[in-house]
């Protein structure tokens, strides 16, 4: 009996002292108010900090992809909160001045490099990609992987991004 109530201490203790930390994680940002904010905090804060979260700007289809992805990951969200989440998301970290479509009219590297720095950071650093060094072959399976993983990158996209990847951080010369 004194080894169960151990355990379950134990098991509790450990509990609280993750939501403790996450919840101090999440209170380094400041998020504004809004509708949508509350849905923020309690989903994703469950997990990790806001703070790649707020960095993202993401447009609508994005947001909803990310979220989707989250959810399938096991992200706590009602139904009935999705639009709200998105269109609070969207409002207060969507693109930062034009959208990703203004990006291509500074040429294919420009909105490239939008869509790395908002579908890839979405669940990792850029340092990882920078780091890889991979040929145009290995970046086509890679980005494959991780769309089927959940990055948010359409198909007509796919051959935009593996040629700024291959360019940019191609194998070392």
């Amino acid at each position: 009996m004194n080894w169960t109530f151990g355990k379950t201490a134990m098991w509790l203790m450990t509990t609280i002292a993750v939501a403790t930390m996450a919840y101090a994680t999440a209170q380094d940002v400041q998020l504004p108010d809004g509708p949508g904010k509350k849905i923020l905090q309690d989903a994703c804060t469950a997990c990790h900090s806001l703070d790649g979260v707020v960095k993202l700007h993401l447009d609508k289809d994005g947001w909803e992809g990310l979220i989707a992805s989250m959810v399938s990951n096991g992200a706590q969200i009602d139904q009935k909160d999705l639009p709200v989440l998105v269109d609070y998301l969207v409002k207060n970290f969507g693109p930062a001045g034009a959208k990703a479509d203004g990006a291509q009219a500074s040429g294919p590297d420009a909105a490239a490099k939008t869509l790395l720095e908002t579908a890839c950071t979405a669940c990792h650093d850029l340092d990882l990609v920078q780091d890889q060094h991979l040929s145009k072959e290995d970046w086509q399976m890679l980005v494959n992987s991780m769309i089927s993983k959940g990055a948010s990158v359409e198909n007509k996209d796919v051959p935009m991004l593996v040629d700024y990847l291959a360019k940019t951080y191609g194998p070392k010369k």
